[in-house]
């Protein structure tokens, strides 16, 4: 006795805290391989630079459906930049807010304006989440906003808290029922108190040893491991303790002799006690052998319950000799557990009629087996009271925000190389539209899309659009200028050659004339009428030199507008050089590109043949071939038009050049002409000078011949200065001819290209980042917010519909680690880590680890307790009927819990950790309560197979005040508001009574009955 007083107040003096044990090590852990934590860790390192931290998120709300106004946003405003201010105090390792950036207001901002989030990360060496969370409350509490601090870390850590105060009131509730039952059994209060004794004490070592492991070696631990080591050590040992009792109590009757009755009760009770023991310390012995943290953490009941055997077996026998009949104070008599009519009129009935029981028990249990959904519940949000300001946060972001928004989905890539490059950020993009497509996405944040949405211009679709807009002016330009060109070769078409006769017949008058006046000094009889014909040739002549004249003006002031006008195009359309040239690179660049794809397209068939059957290779295959196919004529075309546009310009220059010498053949022309003029005019006053003195002819002919020599010079001048128009004319003509022609091709490739480009536009909503862009300062911004500074890591944000804690959030994230794992065997940073992080991310993990850990895990537990129950009862038979019993009854509890759970608390599904609990809560339980019937099977075996409804007459009232007790102990989870609690409460409860009234008086005796009928039939047929 004084050995376990010792024992037990080292253990309270030395006993760690448990508040702040359960936050540190308590936490549902997933193995670091698992992408979850792959994601975290990857995480961490970009953005934190490995340090650990709490992810906080903060949510002011404007507290009611109005605006925030100006002054709550200027408190909400200086409350972000006080924590900015004291970042190093505090030990804020980042902070995002909607006042860094438009994209960033866009996230944080609610659309209706009444909400503002602000996410903060904290080292975790700061203290505890919830030292840490109160400081920051106490920082972001605001007079005129409402404001909630909530986040997966906080609500885990209130989760943690909720648990401990369940377990609080748990405690007390198990001792007073446990008193009042045993009080009610034994009728006395001294045996009560001596069992919560031993069975105290044995909890007080147990928890010390336990927490003392957990602090030094790390041993597996959970928020339910206390919960665990309350209800199990309560409940069996009370079991325990009521076994040894009664039997100590019938031995008393029989012995008369204390020694002798502890003897005996520790021969026969004794060995069941330590028999169940065992069996249940093996059973959960075995799940330190999970892999699960959580499953692992289960086996610290083991360590449980080997100190409760010690105890008692060393303190038990201890009160039994200095207490010895007082312990049943007041009792009158003495007498054992006296037998049990329920169990053996079951038994009995079971025995003998085995085909009619059994069958009643499969129309029992075979409804409840089958509509167990099977569905399971990952949303610890349920398991947190309305009363905690996360979940009240929480609820406030799903008003207000995508209901992703309250725990997003992180998908973080890791390469060797940097992927800010233009194919980098391209097959991210694509990653992001892939991701954005899954239902049930709400929206993607990324590198290429920092607030959420496409960047239209960084589209190949946008880009073809602004160079069609771009081709579309070139033809207009074309247009106008093939319009000019076309109106001056009309022009030039209808100039009349005939009008250069009147020259040539100017030339044979002047030269006439002279020979006229060369004869004038020989027949002056013919001077009057010479000069009178002269005279009239005068006037002609003046006439149509004015005539020639102004139409010489006219043609050079057309000529000098033609020149201007023509300078202007070729100027006009030099300009074009460039745009042929841009249109040529970007084709080029395209054409690389798409050859690019069919490389790597062709190099990953070669590297996975696997894949060349695959659909999706074979589409992106066949559309970088037919892209680069649909090029080559555009190029082609290009080529072609080239040394057309090249010689369009030689052209112009070279009108341009016939224009200028045209223009000064023009100014001789009106020079000559305006001499002529001058020349006829002093022609007409000599003639007219003449007719009224003849006599001045001869003296005044040497002037004569020499003006009229002066006008056949010009004359001749005119007409070479005419030839020379007449031949530039005509190549102007020819030229313009040309250059209408070619500037039509040139416009009907560019409608071409224009339907190509149409299609290719819309054929390739490809994100494309010229290198200029990417860079500017301005995608800078994008790159810091979601790419680690060396570049080589990037992540996205995942918002989904959804609730991130609900099954939904599961199904959606596993359809987008789906498509991701099919998109990532197609990129080209093929050794690049690819994770899924968040809470949904690491609910879908914890599914798969429980899933399969539990499968395992119970297969080590059945083939522990198998041995067992093979040594205990000599046989094959009898352990493998104990295990189908358990397993039918721990199938039908299931589907009854999960009905009761609906109609009563409101839990449609079950919670994911409840199957396993319960189940091995089912097998512990009632491995203890076969192992009780079928000692006391042992005892009678001389009556054979019917001695089982002699044990079941005589062991049916221990166990059924042992499920009595051991339900109404779990039944006080019930009030810890947990839901999983309550849940395996209900399944413990439904299933003690199934094994009570059903499995064990009813099934067991029936099957051992069958197997007797049986054997008999076999034995009359030989």
């Amino acid at each position: 006795m004084l050995f376990w007083v010792i024992v037990s107040v080292v253990m309270i003096v030395t006993m760690p805290n448990l508040d702040q044990l359960v936050r540190e090590k308590g936490k549902t852990e997933i193995p670091s391989y698992m992408q979850s934590q792959v994601a975290s860790k990857l995480l961490a390192e970009m953005e934190d630079e490995g340090t650990e931290t709490y992810q906080f998120i903060a949510v002011f709300n404007s507290g009611s459906d109005k605006v925030l106004d100006e002054n709550q946003l200027k408190e909400v405003n200086t409350a972000i930049e006080t924590l900015r201010k004291d970042s190093d105090t505090l030990g804020v390792t980042s902070i995002i807010a909607h006042t860094d950036s438009d994209e960033t207001a866009k996230q944080l901002v609610s659309e209706d304006e009444t909400t503002i989030l602000t996410q903060i990360a904290i080292d975790e060496k700061m203290g505890t989440v919830e030292e840490v969370a109160k400081i920051l409350e106490e920082r972001t509490e605001l007079k005129s906003v409402e404001t909630y601090l909530t986040g997966t870390d906080i609500v885990l850590d209130d989760f943690a808290k909720s648990s401990q105060e369940g377990i609080q009131k748990t405690e007390i509730i198990a001792i007073i029922f446990i008193l009042i039952v045993l009080v009610l059994v034994f009728r006395s209060p001294v045996v009560p108190v001596i069992s919560l004794i031993t069975v105290g004490v044995s909890y007080i070592v147990s928890l010390g040893i336990v927490t003392q492991l957990v602090d030094h070696f790390n041993f597996p631990f959970s928020n339910f491991t206390q919960v665990f080591l309350i209800v199990i050590l309560f409940g069996i040992g009370t079991d325990y303790n009521i076994l040894l009792y009664t039997r100590f109590k019938e031995e008393l009757g029989k012995q008369g002799h204390i020694l002798k009755a502890i003897t005996e009760t520790y021969r026969t009770a004794g060995r069941t006690v330590i028999y169940s023991g065992m069996a249940v310390f093996i059973g959960f012995m075995a799940l330190y052998l999970a892999e699960f943290k959580l499953y692992q953490a289960t086996s610290a009941v083991a360590i449980g319950v080997m100190v409760l055997l010690l105890v008692l077996i060393t303190l038990n026998p201890f009160f039994m000799a200095v207490f010895g009949i007082k312990m049943f104070w007041p009792a009158k008599t003495i007498n054992g557990h006296s037998e049990n009519k329920l169990w053996h009129f079951l038994s009995k009935h079971s025995f003998f009629r085995p085909i009619a029981a059994l069958a009643i028990i499969a129309i029992i249990c075979i409804p409840f087996i089958f509509v167990y959904s099977g569905e399971l519940n990952y949303n610890d949000l349920v398991e947190i009271s309305d009363e905690y300001e996360s979940k009240q946060g929480i609820t406030v972001i799903e008003d207000h925000f995508s209901a992703g928004f309250s725990s997003p989905t992180n998908l973080v890539i890791k390469a060797d190389e940097s992927l800010a490059t233009q194919d980098g950020l391209k097959e991210i993009d694509q990653l992001a539209d892939t991701i954005s497509k899954v239902e049930g996405v709400s929206e993607v944040f990324s590198v290429t899309r920092p607030t959420g949405e496409k960047i239209t211009d960084l589209y190949i679709d946008e880009q073809v659009s602004s160079l069609n807009n771009g081709l579309d002016s070139a033809q207009e330009g074309l247009g106008t200028i093939n319009d000019g060109l076309s109106e001056a070769e009309n022009e030039l078409g209808q100039f009349d050659e005939s009008s250069f006769d009147s020259v040539n017949d100017l030339i044979s008058g002047t030269e006439e004339m002279g020979t006229g006046v060369s004869q004038l000094v020989d027949a002056l009889n013919l001077i009057v009428g010479g000069l009178e014909d002269g005279s009239e040739g005068a006037k002609e002549l003046s006439t149509n030199l004015s005539l020639l004249e102004d139409n010489v003006t006219l043609l050079k002031d057309s000529a000098l507008e033609l020149q201007s006008g023509y300078g202007q195009l070729q100027t006009g359309f030099s300009s074009f050089t460039q745009l042929f040239t841009s249109v040529n690179e970007a084709l080029t660049s395209m054409n690389e590109s798409y050859a690019s794809i069919e490389q790597s397209m062709r190099s990953l068939i070669q590297s996975k043949p696997e894949l060349e059957g695959d659909r999706n290779v074979q589409t992106a295959l066949q559309t970088a071939v037919a892209a680069q196919q649909n090029l080559a004529p555009l190029m082609e075309q290009l080529e072609t038009l080239t040394p057309q546009y090249n010689l369009s310009v030689e052209s112009f220059k070279e009108a341009n050049e016939s224009l200028l010498a045209v223009t000064a053949g023009l100014q001789q022309i009106e020079d000559g002409v305006s001499k002529l003029q001058n020349g006829a005019e002093a022609l007409s006053q000599g003639l007219e000078t003449g007719v009224s003195g003849a006599g001045q002819i001869a003296t005044k002919s040497e002037d004569l011949e020499t003006g009229l020599k002066a006008v056949n010079d010009g004359q001749k001048q005119l007409q070479s200065g005419l030839t020379q128009l007449q031949e530039k004319i005509s190549l102007l003509q020819d030229g313009l001819s040309q250059s209408t022609d070619g500037l039509t091709e040139i416009n009907d490739g560019l409608n071409e290209a224009k339907d190509y480009l149409n299609g290719l536009g819309a054929s390739n909503k490809v994100f494309y980042i010229p290198q200029e862009v990417l860079d500017g300062k301005d995608f800078e911004e994008s790159l810091d917010m979601y790419m680690s500074l060396d570049r080589q890591t990037t992540r996205m944000m995942i918002i989904l519909d959804v609730n991130p804690y609900s099954k939904e959030a599961m199904t959606i994230i596993e359809e987008i680690d789906k498509q991701v794992q099919s998109f990532s065997a197609n990129l080209s940073f093929e050794n690049a880590e690819i994770a899924l992080g968040g809470k949904s991310a690491v609910n879908v993990d914890l599914q798969q680890m429980s899933s399969s850990d539990f499968t395992r895990t119970i297969t080590i537990m059945l083939i522990g307790i198998a041995i067992v129950l093979l040594i205990i009862t000599r046989s094959i038979w009898q352990p493998v009927v104990i295990i189908a019993s358990l397993i039918v009854a721990y199938f039908t509890t299931l589907g009854i819990t999960e009905l009761i759970s609906e109609y009563i608390l409101g839990q449609s599904i079950l919670s994911w950790n409840v199957p396993f609990f319960s189940f091995i809560m089912i097998v512990a339980l009632g491995v203890d309560y076969s192992i009780f019937l079928m000692m006391r099977y042992r005892e009678v075996e001389g009556k054979g197979a019917e001695g089982i409804v002699e044990a079941a007459k005589h062991i049916g009232g221990v166990v059924l005040s042992a499920a009595l007790i051991l339900g109404g102990t779990f039944a006080a989870l019930i009030p810890s508001g947990i839901v999983t609690l309550m849940q395996v409460a209900i399944f413990v409860i439904v299933g003690l009574v199934l094994l009570s009234i059903m499995m064990l008086p009813i099934f067991m005796p029936a099957i051992m009955g069958g197997s007797t009928k049986i054997r008999n039939v076999f034995k009359k047929e030989k």
